[in-house]
């Protein structure tokens, strides 16, 4: 036996074996097959809460004998927000399939208690909920096995490709991240071997404002112009106003003068009257006129008196 069969036959050796199957006749094969054709399952479309598969299997096994029973668990986010606004923070189930063992009984269990309420303990969290069940014709459990098999390939292909677009989003930005950096690192080294990259840019900002002024120094005559001329406008027409105002009072003064004597009436205050003592050109009364009525005064002021005197 030379070396290289020797160095060969422990690696052969340590290889896992396949497992054996066992040695099944044809009378065994056919009787699982019957046995699996007599088998039916139910589905309960309705849960109750705090509900578990135990509790279940063990709440139908005293109307017929139970093979496997599945239940699908709740969204994980329904049960984290519940948990967050002070609910149960148990696990909960959405819905079931139960295989019973003859198909026979799965539909007489459905028929006697689809819509019944489920009962157990008055204590029971679940006392008054009705069961929800229904029974599957030509629906075997590999039926089952094969549809959570199959979500799950979905699921975790749909997360594979999440995490392969992340990848691809995180390499995308470390690289535009390096390419920065060396971009950066170019100008520098440019700026420190032409070392007047500072002067430079001051250069070109000054530049930049000079031409900012010169083109604001041109723009502020422009302005000025504008102005001095909407100023002018505003002027003419102010002109042109009050001549259309003198031409218009000589034409109404004409046609008074044609017409006859044009009245005038105003709606003012009362003139006063002009005080003799204070204005020379107000009007007085007569010497005379101030006698006479100074005489009659005074006699009847003396008459006044004597008739007194006689009483």
């Amino acid at each position: 036996m030379s070396e290289d069969e020797k160095q060969e036959a422990p690696l052969a050796q340590e290889q896992p074996k396949a497992p054996k199957l066992p040695n099944l006749s044809a009378r065994k094969l056919e009787k699982l097959r019957q046995k699996d054709a007599r088998r039916g399952v139910v589905y309960i479309s309705r849960i109750p809460p705090h509900l578990k598969p135990q509790k279940l299997r063990q709440m139908l096994e005293q109307y017929a004998e139970i093979g496997r029973v599945y239940l699908a668990p709740e969204d994980p986010a329904l049960r984290k927000k519940r948990k967050q606004h002070g609910g149960n923070s148990g696990k909960n189930f959405t819905e079931g399939w139960v295989e019973f063992e003859d198909k026979a009984k799965a539909k007489e269990v459905v028929a006697m208690l689809d819509g019944q309420q489920m009962g157990g303990k008055r204590r029971s969290a679940y006392y008054y909920d009705l069961w929800c069940m229904k029974y599957l014709p030509k629906f075997k459990w590999d039926h089952l096995t094969e549809e959570i098999n199959y979500q799950k390939a979905v699921r975790e292909q749909r997360l594979a490709a999440e995490i392969s677009a992340a990848k691809r989003e995180r390499d995308f930005y470390l690289s535009r991240v390096d390419k920065a950096k060396a971009v950066n690192a170019m100008l520098e080294r440019k700026r420190k071997r032409s070392g007047s990259g500072g002067e430079g840019g001051d250069r070109a900002e000054r530049s930049g404002q000079e031409a900012e002024r010169g083109s604001g120094g041109e723009d502020q005559p422009v302005k000025q112009a504008k102005q001095q001329q909407g100023s002018e406008d505003g002027h003419q027409r102010q002109q042109a106003q009050q001549a259309q105002r003198g031409q218009q009072q000589q034409r109404e003064q004409a046609g008074g003068a044609e017409g006859g004597v044009k009245v005038l009436r105003s709606y003012g205050q009362r003139r006063a009257k002009a005080d003799p003592v204070t204005d020379a050109a107000a009007p007085t009364l007569s010497s005379g006129l101030l006698k006479l009525i100074a005489g009659r005064k005074g006699k009847a002021g003396s008459g006044g008196s004597s008739g007194g005197g006689e009483g």
